[in-house]
């Protein structure tokens, strides 16, 4: 059974994925973050030496903005197509600050459903989970009768199951809905924001609901009123909302929460067999070590080493959920010699990386033995959160 548990921490929501009574994902968000909010922005300055400029909204904080990136929609009047300072565009938010670097900001604007997004990339994507040829060219088909000029669109793994009138209706819905904001732009002031995404944690539940998301518990009475007006609106009946009101035992403490959190800011993480993980964050990337620990077996050796490093890559993927790391990923398993022992850990990885609502995923096993996995920096990692 899967269920979310939502309750507040600090200064943020916190949200804890739980897979047959087990933790296996949890996130922190900002209450005022700014992700896929779209903006009049207004050009900051040209940062020549890296072909990018920084775009004022009105937070204090400019957006990075990558010029060769970017086709540039101006809202202002202008005799060529060079972005200068001064220059009003239209951008949407697609990164938070991370660390020291400022959000980022892209001219490829888009909106979301559970089902799919419809931006203007100009593009049609499907879900590569979508094996079936005949699915992925109807599905393509399907969308293109559909889309305006110079829109493109992503299906997502849902859409096969989904009947024609409902993709075509969400591919209208979103299409009406951006150009509207791309025709109000041209009349709106500077830094106004044309649109505010839903809260972060709406969005993770719309897509842990499409995993198979079966209860939602919360004490926060704002994050319930939202979850009930949003799936009466959707008219979704098999996820059951519930508002915890113990006030003598709160959401976090019942769930021990605070212990988890403190966990996982440990370098150290124990596995069942007695083996752990050693895992270091760098401002290059992330390094992960396997060790054998405690762990012992007085039968084959190499099952063995096979045990601990099956078990490893499951918890490998499960702490870079938890931990919200992102970026290079280095993994060190423990040295196996029987040949096709490295391909099961390899399977093993993709099938777990799969589950991550964040893109995820393996890249290769170098000379050294060393494991490269790949993971989207999207947001500030749990460590980053919880370091004031």
């Amino acid at each position: 059974m899967n269920k979310l548990v939502i309750t507040n921490y600090e200064d943020h929501i916190l949200e804890a994925l739980y897979s047959d009574g087990k933790l296996s994902d949890l996130m922190l968000f900002d209450r005022q973050s700014i992700l896929s909010n779209i903006y009049v922005g207004k050009v900051e300055n040209i940062v020549s030496n890296i072909d990018a400029a920084f775009v004022d909204i009105g937070t204090g904080l400019p957006c990075y903005y990558s010029i060769t990136d970017n086709k540039h929609i101006f809202l202002n009047a202008k005799k060529d197509s060079v972005l200068k300072a001064g220059d009003e565009i239209l951008i949407q938010v697609s990164k938070d600050a991370i660390k020291t670097k400022n959000p980022v900001a892209t001219s490829e604007i888009e909106l979301k459903t559970e089902n799919l997004l419809v931006n203007t990339s100009g593009r049609i994507g499907i879900s590569g989970k979508i094996r079936k040829k005949e699915i992925r060219d109807h599905l393509h088909q399907l969308a293109k009768r559909v889309l305006p000029d110079g829109f493109g669109c992503i299906l997502r793994t849902v859409c096969q199951e989904l009947s024609d009138e409902v993709i075509l209706s969400d591919l209208n819905k979103l299409s009406e809905q951006l150009k509207q904001i791309i025709q109000t732009a041209k009349t709106r002031t500077c830094y106004s924001c044309l649109y505010k995404n839903n809260a972060e944690y709406l969005d993770y539940f719309i897509l842990k609901h499409n995993a198979g998301l079966q209860e939602i518990v919360t004490d926060q009475k704002a994050v319930f009123d939202e979850f009930e007006t949003y799936l009466s609106e959707k008219q979704i009946t098999d996820v059951k909302l519930t508002m915890y009101n113990d006030k003598n035992c709160n959401l976090l403490t019942l769930y021990n929460l605070p212990r988890d959190l403190e966990n996982l800011k440990k370098e150290r993480v124990w596995m069942k067999s007695g083996a752990y993980l050693v895992i270091e964050q760098t401002e290059a990337m992330v390094v992960i070590d396997v060790n054998t620990g405690k762990s012992v077996d007085k039968h084959s050796f190499e099952e063995h080493l096979l045990r601990i490093n099956s078990e490893a890559a499951v918890e490998v993927c499960r702490q870079l959920r938890l931990r919200n790391l992102s970026g290079i990923i280095v993994v060190d398993f423990i040295n196996m010699k029987q040949s096709g022992s490295m391909d099961i850990i390899k399977d093993i990885l993709e099938q777990e990386l799969a589950k991550d609502s964040v893109p995820a995923a393996f890249v290769d096993v170098t000379k050294l033995s060393l494991v490269e996995l790949t993971r989207k920096k999207i947001r500030k990692s749990l460590k980053e959160q919880l370091t004031k």
